[in-house]
């Protein structure tokens, strides 16, 4: 059993050498793009993501802005970011030493 799928694999491998030449992928540009290309088209494609990130964030947040703002203001947030900075401006008091001036 062994025996006669090593020898179909064979013949499956034979038989994709025939049809698939290199000379063939490198005219579709398929297997063959030089570094330097590759390098480039990603250094690319990762501007242009970054970018529409960006855009998008700025968009988003615009949006959610102005329809806070179209309810009545902010109360709610401005309290809990109020707490946030007491709390962390007690915990900077606790762990700064004093320093004195003699």
């Amino acid at each position: 059993m062994l025996k006669r799928i090593k020898k179909k694999h064979k013949e499956n491998i034979d038989k994709t050498k025939k049809v698939v030449k290199l000379d063939t992928l490198k005219n579709l540009k398929i297997a063959y793009i030089p570094y330097n290309e590759l390098l480039k088209e990603g250094f690319f494609a990762g501007l242009g993501w970054a970018f529409g990130v960006t855009i998008g964030f700025v968009i988003l947040s615009t949006l959610l802005v102005l329809f806070l703002k179209f309810l009545g203001g902010l109360p709610l947030i401005g309290n809990w970011i109020a707490d946030i900075i007491e709390v962390t401006q007690e915990q900077l008091i606790r762990r700064t030493p004093l320093i004195r001036n003699y």
